[in-house]
């Protein structure tokens, strides 16, 4: 007997799609991570070129410049960029994270012409 004609059909569970939600929500997040990141590499140049820095921190700022307190500033420096390094590894993460659950687009093949 021929195997496809005997053989009984499984049902399978319908394709994962996306709701709408779900994806501007992801493109929301993606988007304020994008903002974080971007400013706080402007912070960090603009306090590099004027050559002071101030702290982000919750409770009262401290700002520190180079000029007075060198070990202060290149501390906070360092600081803030490792943060700013972490944030944008984080939304690298995500959009690969992202792009891996994906499912992708069924295209029709080609079909083969003959010369």
């Amino acid at each position: 007997m021929n195997q496809k004609r005997t053989r009984v059909l499984l049902p399978h569970p319908p394709p994962y799609w996306q709701s709408r939600l779900s994806y501007w929500l992801t493109v929301l997040a993606g988007v304020l991570i994008a903002i974080a990141v971007c400013l706080s590499i402007y912070m960090l140049i603009e306090s590099w070129i004027s050559g002071s820095i101030t702290t982000n921190n919750r409770g009262p700022r401290s700002t520190y410049t180079l000029a007075l307190q060198p070990r202060r500033y290149w501390f906070e420096f360092v600081w803030q960029s490792f943060w700013t390094a972490f944030m944008l590894a984080i939304g690298v993460f995500g959009l690969w994270i992202y792009r891996k659950g994906r499912v992708r687009e069924q295209r029709p093949k080609r079909k083969r012409t003959s010369q």
